[in-house]
């Protein structure tokens, strides 16, 4: 007994010592221009998690304990430190400062000021990626914020696709798309609409809408070799890290954000009003038989019975051009009625869209964990008919201090969504957007659905198939990161992640009997497909950490790493359904099938990896790094693949001879090589692999197992994708901060591209895998922050970048071309030694034959009937380079890149007292598109048949007065004999200047009790872009990340111009 006294008289004595030690200081920080309090200052105990903020007051109070240091912290202020010995009150005034060098940046395992950084890393606060621009998906926040990181949607669709490009594309063959790292952990890329068997929608979604913008702490994108070669074969890309928020120390933090958002479509095409459109038509007629009857003449006409009588209740009313300018019901003399009418089907497709954003987050801790717990709630309505996208999110981010020598914390993540699709993009016919452009204005879609629908084999009808196509995905996302830290010795921690992700997606489709695709006799068509995927991963870390005197500073970081993830897809798709009342939910329903398809498959991958960074003085810093891959998607004996890298740096400022000159703040020059490389293929594409075939036995087909010949043979010799980076670099700091500039040369190349080559077909096989050519890359980066001004009531930053990149193929047998374009449309996009990927060949327009006498000076038509000489008047003349007076393959020339010369972006923010304006400029210069949307063929406008087109081609048709004029050939009735070619006129300039994002807000400090702040702001996106583009929208790229056909618009589902209203509450 007397024992366990002694004990609790112990123990007393210490929580009492303890708490002697700890000690409750106040103060106020004030700005030591003028003496006025600043409010939200950030109040740290350095070395813990403990903090607070000043309130409007510029007031804190906060708890420390002897020998500890302050830390105040304050945008445009310097940092200031405190050390507490026995004083309880600390004031503090604070300076103006812009330097950013003490900015903590997140790189490969590990953290890093931006002042010891020796690779090429950019990086963007979450505050600033959502400030005044309620995105709702992390990569298509990044447009424009970076330089040498080039983001393109693939259209304007409510959750659709994205694709990034650091420092340009490696490969046409793999996958060419950025490592993305959250919370420490690569990231498979969440959900992706899965197949039901149908054709494709043309509409993608965008796996990274899954992270919710409003969590975001930082993001940094590593682009140099030195920076992503401790990710090794999956760093050829560039890495993008996201780092996500976590509770911090201090009093509990609520935070509640609402955004609400209208939008419309950005611009219309201006295609043919009805009176013009029926006077397109009957020119046609006219060009071809003019003789003919004109479909739009102003007239009854009747049927007749078999002794050639007029039935006279049977009249149907021709309108006549101008009759469209009197719609409504028209009478004859029988009393036969007919309705004239009329529809803009753009119109009847577009709709104001509506954005409904809701965000609410709990966070707080002390010096022994911390949590924060996030909520988001997302409702979009697109602006076409039936299309939207609605998001729930969850995240929680907890971390514990189970002993001052072992830390543990957990971070989850789950979201469910539902993307409401429509047909758009590269399903050509089927899209709503071709059919909204094509179909005949003067059907009207209310009164005329039945006659509408029988223009099934030209279009669908756009009224009718946003209303009643089904097509709609759900997902369901999981992501866990865990880690366990210990500190065995001081500086040397031993760390071990783990995480864990899955998606489940479905997806399903219905097109009943009122749309083209299930029109009779399809009877309703509808599929179903579902899909799921799930990773582990584990990484075991071991860092040091060791300052030797105050010279000598060393970190190092070894590690083993494995992964494994495992997929499975199913689909299933019928038609011909008894009705249409069940959709596709009763699949047996359909009494005819497509065939199924299913798959299963997984892929490991193992690493070990090193790093070692040496500062000597701040001033020469030197990091060396390895990591060894093993990959299950390669053949045995190449397996693996080694990568190294180095870089040095130099901080020229702090030299004598420099320092003295009194001009520079911070001048370093930084210099890096290293490789990475790229395992981008399919898992099992370049494995022996068998697949259910029949054979003959006893004079049957007797069912069993042959080798997949659509891969080819077996490449045993097939190695990863290496490359290899330079990288130069110079970080300039002027002016006490105010001037910033960091300027990067690279130069990459990428060898040994994992590709397809045909070979000959004896062998049995039709292609083979191979390692062939390489693709370099060579470009300029230039970032600058600019602080005009920096003062307590008013502030004014300009953020600014441009990047120059070239690209070029080489060690090709020869020419190749990327995928198949549309229909008809082949080998436009070449894959030639000097060239770039994104290269367009085709023939060369040379005016159009505008009299008979240039007709027979054709060799192609001095031989040819009278007759048919003379329908060749106002058709396109093709140049023939070859001189053999035939238009041919040889012919063909490079007619345009997608490829940028440069692109950039500017931001400008100014802050008076407590309102802040900001605008935001992005664009590109010097790439073309092919505009896709008029290429002739079997279902797009031709300058023939019932199609409508353009009011452009319109105007520049042929004609013998406008002969000078003319863009566009004469219009002719359908079938009549034309020949088109993939040319030049579909070629234009994609370069554009648009306001990105303007917003401005508000935020006061109201004395109610219990809210810190309140900031209310008002924001427009895509106000205006100034292009020499004629379509939609310059920032397209219908076929998303297939980088072999960049650059393309295809009826892609339109941007829009958004104006947002929202709030921002801090308990």
């Amino acid at each position: 007994m007397k024992k366990i006294g002694l004990f609790l008289i112990g123990c007393l004595m210490c929580a009492g010592s303890a708490l002697a030690q700890q000690v409750h200081i106040t103060g106020v920080v004030t700005d030591a221009n003028d003496g006025s309090p600043l409010i939200g200052v950030t109040v740290m105990v350095e070395g813990t998690t403990t903090a607070t903020t000043t309130d409007y007051k510029g007031a804190y109070a906060i708890n420390a304990k002897k020998g500890d240091v302050l830390a105040f912290t304050y945008v445009g202020k310097t940092r200031e430190t405190v050390k507490i010995f026995a004083q309880k009150v600390v004031d503090v005034k604070m300076t103006d400062d812009t330097n950013t060098l003490d900015d903590v940046v997140v790189i490969g395992y590990g953290t890093m000021k931006k002042r010891d950084v020796t690779g090429s890393v950019s990086q963007v606060k979450g505050d600033n990626l959502i400030k005044g621009n309620p995105s709702l998906s992390v990569n298509s926040a990044l447009q424009g914020k970076m330089a040498g990181v080039q983001v393109r949607q693939n259209d304007g669709a409510p959750g659709g696709g994205i694709s990034i490009h650091v420092r340009g594309a490696n490969s046409f063959s793999t996958d060419t798309q950025p490592l993305y790292v959250i919370d420490g952990l690569p990231y498979s890329g969440g959900s992706k609409a899965p197949d039901t068997g149908l054709s494709g929608t043309g509409s993608s979604s965008n796996p990274l809408a899954n992270i919710n913008p409003n969590d975001i702490e930082s993001i940094e994108v590593l682009k140099d070799a030195s920076s992503t070669a401790i990710y090794g074969s999956r760093g050829a890309n560039g890495v993008v890290i996201i780092t996500t928020k976590q509770g911090r120390s201090g009093k509990d933090n609520i935070t509640f954000s609402s955004n609400f958002s209208f939008s419309k479509v950005a611009k219309k095409i201006d295609v043919l009003d009805p009176v013009t459109y029926a006077r397109y038509i009957n020119e046609q007629t006219l060009n071809s038989n003019p003789d003919g009857q004109l479909p739009y003449r102003g007239e009854w006409y009747y049927s007749f019975d078999t002794n050639n009588n007029m039935i006279t209740s049977s009249g149907k009313y021709s309108p006549a051009p101008e009759d469209f300018l009197r719609p409504g019901t028209y009478t004859d003399e029988y009393g036969n009625t007919d309705i004239v009418g009329s529809t803009d089907w753009q119109d009847a497709i577009f709709q104001t869209g509506f954005t409904q954003e809701y965000n609410i987050s709990i966070d707080g801790g002390n010096e022994k964990g911390g949590y924060l717990l996030s909520f988001n709630y997302t409702d979009q309505t697109g602006i076409i008919v039936g299309s939207g996208y609605k998001r729930y999110a969850v995240r929680s981010n907890l971390w514990r201090k189970m002993r001052d020598w072992l830390e543990v914390g957990l971070n989850t993540n789950y979201t469910n969504s539902v993307t409401n699709f429509v047909n758009s993009s590269t399903s050509g016919g089927d899209g709503v957007i071709y059919s909204a452009l094509v179909f005949p204005p003067t059907y009207d879609a209310t009164i005329n659905t039945q006659e509408d629908n029988e223009l099934n084999w030209l279009a669908a009808n756009p009224y009718v198939y946003v209303r009643e196509a089904f097509d709609e995905f759900r997902a369901n996302n999981v992501y866990l990161s865990s880690y366990v830290e210990a500190t065995l010795y001081k500086g040397l921690k031993l760390r071990e992640n783990i995480g864990f992700s899955y998606s489940g997606n479905d997806r399903n489709m219905y097109y009943n009997r009122l749309t083209r695709q299930g029109y009779k006799p399809t009877n309703g068509t509808g599929g179903q497909g579902t899909s799921w995927s799930q990773g582990f991963t584990s990484e075991t870390l071991l860092s040091y950490h060791k300052e030797f005197g105050d010279d000598h500073t060393i970190d190092a970081v070894a590690g083993i790493t494995f992964e494994e993830s495992h997929w499975k897809y199913n689909n299933m798709s019928a038609y011909d359904f008894p009705s249409d009342m069940t959709l596709m939910w009763d699949m047996s329903a359909g009494m005819k099938t497509y065939p199924l398809s299913s798959g299963r498959g997984k892929s490991r991958m193992q690493s070990n990896l090193a790093r070692f960074n040496y500062s000597y003085k701040g001033k020469y810093m030197a990091t060396v790094s390895y990591r060894a891959d093993g990959s299950s998607v390669f053949v045995e004996g190449n397996k693996y693949a080694h990568f190294f890298s180095g870089a040095v740096a130099w901080r020229l400022s702090d030299e004598p001879w420099l320092k003295k000159l009194n001009v520079f703040d911070d001048l370093k020059l930084r210099l890096s090589y290293g490789q990475t490389g790229n395992q981008g293929i399919g898992t099992y594409a370049t494995l022996p692999a068998m697949s259910v075939s029949s054979y003959p036995l006893g004079g049957t087909l007797t069912p069993g197992f042959a080798e997949q010949t659509w891969k080819g043979p077996i490449n045993k010799d097939l190695k990863w994708e290496t490359t290899d980076q330079f990288n130069a670099g110079l970080d300039i700091s002027l002016a006490k901060g105010k001037v910033n500039f960091v300027i990067d040369y690279y130069y990459k190349r990428t060898n040994d591209l994992l590709q397809k080559v045909s070979i000959e077909t004896n062998s049995g096989y039709t292609q083979m895998a191979v390692n062939s050519g390489h693709v370099t890359n060579e470009g300029l980066e230039i970032s600058g922050t600019f602080h005009p001004f920096a003062r307590k009531d008013f502030g004014w930053q300009i953020d600014a970048n441009i990047s120059f990149n070239r690209n070029k193929i080489g060690g090709l047998a020869g020419d190749q071309y990327g995928s198949n374009f549309i229909n008809n449309v082949s080998n436009v996009f070449i894959q030639r030694n000097g060239c770039p990927i994104g290269t367009i060949v085709g023939f060369v327009e040379d005016g159009f034959y505008d009299n008979i006498a240039e007709v027979r000076a054709d060799p192609q038509y001095a031989n040819v009937s009278q007759a048919d000489a003379e329908a060749m008047i106002g058709e396109i003349k093709y140049r023939d380079y070859t001189g053999d007076g035939a238009i041919t393959d040889a012919d063909k020339r490079v007619i345009g890149d997608t490829n940028p010369d440069f692109t950039y972006g500017l931001t400008n923010t100014l802050r008076y007292k407590n309102f802040t304006l900001s605008f935001f400029f992005q664009g590109t210069y010097g790439n073309d598109i092919v505009n896709a949307n008029t290429i002739a063929n079997n279902t797009s406008s031709s300058m023939t048949g019932i199609q409508n087109i353009t009011r452009e081609q319109y105007n520049t048709r042929w004609t013998a007065e406008n002969a000078a004029n003319a863009r566009w050939p004469k219009p002719i009735e359908a079938g009549y004999k034309r020949e088109w070619k993939f040319s030049d006129r579909y070629i234009e300039d994609g370069s554009y200047l648009r306001l990105k994002n303007i917003s401005l807000g508000y935020t006061f400090f109201p004395k109610w009790k219990g809210i810190k702040s309140i900031n209310v702001y008002a924001s427009a996106q895509n106000l205006f872009t100034i292009t020499g583009y004629s379509w939609y929208d310059p920032d397209v790229n219908a076929y998303g990340n297939d980088v072999t056909r960049q650059g393309v618009d295809l009826y892609s589902y339109p941007s829009s111009r958004v104006y947002s209203f929202g709030l921002k509450l801090t308990f």
